[in-house]
């Protein structure tokens, strides 16, 4: 594969898997695509992950499922647990629905894949050091190779997939990107996957991921067990960062101690890291640029699960990335169609998941299980909340959770009043500009609703 070419129609930065996908999808309709990561080509897929992914995007993309060893086993559907355990809200829709897989041999498929569409080149062992401009526009990426040499990338399109530590997105000179992400839209992760050998413990609920919300135990994020078949398990936990010194500690004494109860045991990989658990940034696209995955805050906000998200939108940027050089056109104003993609589908969700977060964010213990158990907002709510941006209850419904939130009528009233947001943003979301003109206008819509929903966790804590 030639690697002295210094000029395409598109560079991608970063081959894990909304990079490796966008690769892909823009090669296979003819664009001459470079691809590069910092990683030796065997480590690509390596990451420190939840491991999760729904059905629903190997329809999309028209892909393969995971099998064989790339496939740890199937998950039914997702599993809230408030922090008694007495009660879990049941997810199970085609987002939630999927597998859970072997990150290294899932991301060796992908980027094999990638190559076999037709990559021009893939290039390892490399680091993006700036962006390079021509005039106004991004045209390409300043880069260092393997063996230490500096060179320049040129590209009518730039696809940056270099995750949430994204040095590109940190130094683009650009009005509409957000450079940094604030600690108070990430967590701090640590985990490890554990093999029982010989039987020795035999995995829980081997067909749900498993989300515990616990402030005491995972303050300002959540705990997480997933299956990885019946003798292994992913577990771990997120943290807000300024706890970041004690997350090991957090994960021994609560998670580890709490679900491994034999010592007969074999710690097969662990690691930490900084996941966002927020919206997308607010454009993910400017002239000559998209943004995909991490680096674009493109994971949920409820259990920062990533993988499907980083896919579609690896598969977005690659779409409009064919319709700009088809046009002739690598503008903001062509490019602005990736933004509408993500805003108007996984967008307009995760927007009014990361009000819920918000919120549950900032519920005490006893309130989060007071909250679980008497349901006033249930699984099939935050779905539907999620999917259409509606939520229809009917006066007998509302009637019912009053009478059973009568002993915490300020809770009530504030899930209910977050409800009412989350409608409001999702299909505020789903009604994002068509066009870069009406932007700032549509920005400062969403930015009053966040500042509603500020103001209702400030006046709680008071209360």
């Amino acid at each position: 594969m030639e690697t002295e070419k210094t000029e395409f129609d598109v560079v991608v930065v970063g081959a894990g898997t909304g990079g490796t996908t966008a690769a892909r999808f823009a090669a296979k309709n003819g664009l001459k695509v470079c691809l590069i990561d910092n990683k030796d080509r065997y480590d690509i897929g390596k990451k420190i992950c939840g491991d999760a992914i729904g059905k629903e995007i190997f329809d999309l993309l028209q892909i393969s499922p995971p099998s064989g060893k790339e496939k740890s086993c199937d998950i039914k559907g997702a599993k809230l647990y408030s922090p008694n355990r007495k009660k879990s809200v049941i997810m199970i829709d085609p987002k939630q629905t999927g597998y859970i897989v072997d990150r290294l041999e899932f991301g060796q498929r992908l980027l094999k894949e990638a190559l076999y569409e037709g990559v021009d080149t893939f290039m390892d062992h490399t680091m993006a050091l700036d962006l390079i401009y021509d005039k106004d526009f991004v045209s390409g990426v300043k880069i260092k190779t393997k063996d230490g040499e500096k060179k320049d990338l040129k590209a009518k399109i730039t696809i940056d997939a270099s995750g949430y530590y994204s040095p590109l997105r940190k130094k683009i000179e650009s009005p509409l990107i957000e450079k940094e992400i604030s600690d108070e839209d990430a967590i701090l992760c640590y985990r490890e996957i554990v093999h029982f050998p010989g039987g020795s413990q035999e995995v829980e609920d081997e067909e749900y991921i498993t989300i515990i919300l616990d402030q005491e135990k995972a303050p300002g994020g959540y705990i997480w067990y997933f299956p990885k078949g019946k003798y292994s398990l992913n577990i771990g936990l997120g943290v807000h960062p300024k706890y970041g010194g004690k997350v090991k500690d957090f994960y021994k004494e609560h998670v580890f101690k709490e679900f491994v109860n034999t010592t007969n045991i074999e710690v097969l990989s662990s690691g930490g890291g900084v996941v966002p658990v927020r919206r997308p940034i607010w454009s993910c696209a400017d002239d000559g640029i998209m943004f995909v995955g991490d680096a674009a805050c493109q994971v949920s906000p409820l259990h920062g699960g990533g993988i499907d998200t980083s896919m579609r939108g690896g598969y977005f940027a690659a779409q409009t990335a064919v319709e700009a050089l088809e046009a002739g056109d690598f503008s903001l104003h062509k490019l602005w169609d990736y933004n509408i993609k993500v805003m108007n589908g996984f967008g307009a969700e995760y927007a009014a998941l990361d009000l819920l977060r918000k919120v549950l964010q900032s519920l005490n213990n006893t309130d989060l299980n007071f909250g679980l158990e008497k349901e006033i907002l249930t699984a099939s709510e935050i779905l539907e909340i999620a999917e259409t941006g509606e939520v229809s209850l009917s006066l007998w419904d509302m009637a019912f959770k009053a009478f059973k939130g009568i002993s915490r009528p300020n809770l009530l009233l504030d899930l209910n009043y977050l409800r009412i947001r989350m409608n409001e943003i999702s299909n505020l979301y789903k009604a994002f500009p068509k066009k870069v003109t009406y932007f700032e206008d549509w920005k400062d819509r969403v930015k009053e609703i966040y500042n509603k929903i500020q103001r209702m966790v400030i006046e709680a804590k008071e209360k």
